[in-house]
């Protein structure tokens, strides 16, 4: 198969020339011909080092600092490198992937019925998701983990509450489901290890069992990955085990609110009939 070019498509003067937002705009495109790029095996090792050189020059001339690149030539870890520079430089312009947006304008509302009922007991359980970009998916697992009983959501790397989208798909439950944001996910769960908890991935990977097979502990935290390369390289070495959820059909993943929703609600019918 034909190697691409891998080579940015400006001169430093040209491109000092255009709006930050254009810059950052045209990153972006070409940040994603290098993702398709990589998930159809047309980048050989020596036209990452290439993408890899160009990207350090870019960075220099938006006066960002440099990224650490993977050591590995593994191009899946690269794919994951490549993700999350395309979401850095969309989060520069506040450019999110966009969802269907299924929802009126008042749905961030929730109804009287809702407003009144009292607060339940929550299960010892919290989801953390690692690197999402959807914030719809975001919004969803908020809504999930009030519907389910769970205590916390734990947002690494990952929009927010503060985000309009997240409140509104969400469905408000953002206002009393807490959340807490971290910069670095792995010394979040390391310290939730230290006071008792489990850590679970949602992967399939070696030695995962199927979620209906799992002997649920009484407190753990669930971790869900990236919507396209799953948990994160270095968050997987933090989780002390692995489960999955079986796929009967054609594809061998569905949606990640999805799997979160399957999973919490099992969680929760485990626990609340023990």
């Amino acid at each position: 198969m034909k190697q691409q070019n891998t080579l940015f498509p400006f001169t430093q003067k040209k491109f000092k020339l255009l709006k930050k937002e254009t810059q950052h705009t045209w990153v972006i495109k070409w940040l994603t011909a290098i993702y398709q790029n990589l998930i159809t095996n047309r980048i050989n090792t020596k036209s990452i080092h290439l993408f890899a050189s160009n990207y350090d020059m870019i960075l220099k001339w938006l006066e960002l600092p440099c990224k650490e690149k993977p050591e590995s030539n593994e191009n899946r870890v690269w794919i994951e490198f490549v993700s999350d520079a395309i979401h850095f430089h969309r989060t520069k312009t506040n450019i999110f992937p966009k969802d269907h947006d299924l929802l009126d304008n008042s749905a961030i509302d929730v109804t009287s019925s809702d407003k009144s009922r009292t607060a339940i007991e929550t299960l010892d359980y919290h989801i953390a998701i690692d690197c999402f970009r959807s914030v719809f998916n975001v919004g969803s697992i908020f809504r999930t983990c009030d519907a389910a009983g769970f205590r916390s959501v734990i947002l690494g790397n990952t929009p927010g509450a503060e985000h309009s989208l997240v409140q509104k798909t969400s469905m408000g439950t953002f206002s009393f489901v807490h959340s807490e944001k971290t910069d670095d996910l792995i010394a979040t769960l390391i310290n939730k290890k230290t006071v008792g908890y489990t850590i679970i991935g949602i992967e399939t990977i070696k030695n995962s069992k199927a979620y209906t097979n799992f002997s649920w502990p009484q407190r753990a935290v669930l971790v869900l990955g990236n919507e396209e390369y799953g948990i994160s390289r270095h968050v997987l070495r933090v989780c002390d085990k692995f489960v999955h959820i079986p796929m009967h059909g054609r594809k061998n993943s569905i949606n990640v609110a999805n799997a979160a929703s399957v999973i919490m609600f099992h969680v929760a019918g485990k626990l609340t009939q023990e």
